[in-house]
């Protein structure tokens, strides 16, 4: 006769062992596992930046210094003053100040996009939202034009410079440049102030990136200032890749 072999379950005692073993594994290795993704996410952005602000330096080396909204002369209506990337649209600025003097010739802030242009619209495709052609092609000018203002020969759009889509950050928003910072507009009160004729910009172009918070919080002209010293100043957990400017 044979006998019935019986299968016992784990006991109370075995199982609390158990869950105590995974508790204790998981706080151990939980902040090396959030620090690897964190150091993910600042490597990507980092990344990113860095080739929106190499292609931005291409860019502006083929069309000349001022990024423009559509086909036309560089004025203060056809100026990209903003360039952002795929993403959702910006949030509202927490505690940074607007740059908003009207005796500077500016009133753009980071959520202002009045004088905004999609990247894949510089970057990839040389039309605008509404499908105009914004810079000519560098095969049909001949000779080239002069660009304004400045002395910078334009040799014409020779993209696709990025592939697209472009962005959004590891923490899905839009990346943004500063990019009114590049050039004055030819209509431009003459003076030697800040964004006047024969003035310019004192102030760094840079890619911005809200980070984790979502919140931009580093001033548009990096400051929050108008006086010396210029520079950028990276407020919050926003991340800063300088592109150039009037304080490199």
């Amino acid at each position: 006769m044979r006998r019935r072999q019986t299968q016992s379950g784990m006991s109370l005692v075995e199982a609390t062992i158990i869950l105590l073993v995974l508790m204790l594994l998981t706080g151990v290795l939980a902040p090396s596992i959030f620090d690897y993704f964190r150091d993910a996410q600042s490597v990507k952005v980092k990344e990113d930046c860095e080739a929106i602000g190499v292609t931005v330096a291409r860019l502006v080396r083929d069309v000349g210094s001022c990024l423009k909204l559509g086909n036309g002369p560089c004025t203060l209506d056809n100026r990209a003053d903003i360039l952002y990337s795929d993403g959702p649209t910006v949030v509202p600025l927490s505690d940074a100040p607007p740059f908003n003097r009207p005796d500077q010739i500016y009133t753009t802030n980071w959520n202002d996009f009045s004088h905004a242009s999609p990247m894949v619209s510089q970057f990839v495709t040389d039309r605008n939202p509404d499908g105009q052609i914004i810079y000519p092609d560098a095969a049909s000018t001949n000779p080239p034009a002069w660009n304004w203002p400045g002395p910078q020969f334009n040799l014409g759009w020779r993209g696709a410079y990025l592939s697209s889509p472009i962005g959004p950050d590891p923490w899905g928003n839009v990346y943004l440049v500063n990019s009114g910072f590049l050039a004055v507009a030819r209509d431009a009160p003459y003076g030697t102030g800040i964004g006047r004729s024969h003035g310019g910009w004192p102030f760094d172009v840079f890619c911005l990136s809200a980070g984790m918070n979502g919140l931009f919080e580093t001033p548009f002209n990096g400051t929050g200032r108008d006086w010396p010293p210029y520079g950028v100043e990276r407020r919050g957990d926003d991340f800063i890749y300088v592109i150039s400017g009037g304080t490199r």
